[in-house]
C-alpha cells in the first residue's frame, strides 16, 4: 500500500511517543470532534487551525485525565499505530 511522505514522517513520531508515555495505546474515554481550536496536535505539534477538523480526547497518562487534540490524518496514524503495536504483542 502506498504511503505518503508525510505519513512516513508521522508513524515513526507516533510509534516513539507511545514508547515515551505521551500518547496512549488506549481507547479513549470520551472523543470529541469540531473545528480546530488552534492548539497543537499531539501528534505533529503544528496548531490545528480553525478550518481544519480537530479530535480532542481524554486520554489518562501519568495517572491522569488529560486532553488531547489531533488533526484527523494524525488522529488515524496514531490509531494505526495502536493497533499495530497491539498486533505485534499478540504476534511476535
Amino acid at each position: 500500500m502506498p504511503i505518503t511522505k508525510l505519513e512516513a514522517e508521522l508513524r515513526p513520531r507516533a510509534r516513539e511517543r507511545i514508547a515515551q508515555g505521551l500518547l496512549p495505546c488506549e481507547t479513549p474515554s470520551k472523543m470529541w470532534g469540531g473545528p480546530g481550536s488552534g492548539q497543537p496536535c499531539a501528534l505533529c505539534d503544528k496548531p490545528i487551525k480553525s478550518n481544519e477538523m480537530e479530535y480532542e480526547i481524554e486520554a489518562f497518562l501519568e495517572g491522569r485525565a488529560q486532553s488531547l487534540r489531533f488533526h484527523v490524518l494524525c488522529e488515524a496514524i496514531w490509531q494505526l499505530e495502536c493497533a499495530r503495536d497491539d498486533y505485534l504483542k499478540k504476534h511476535p
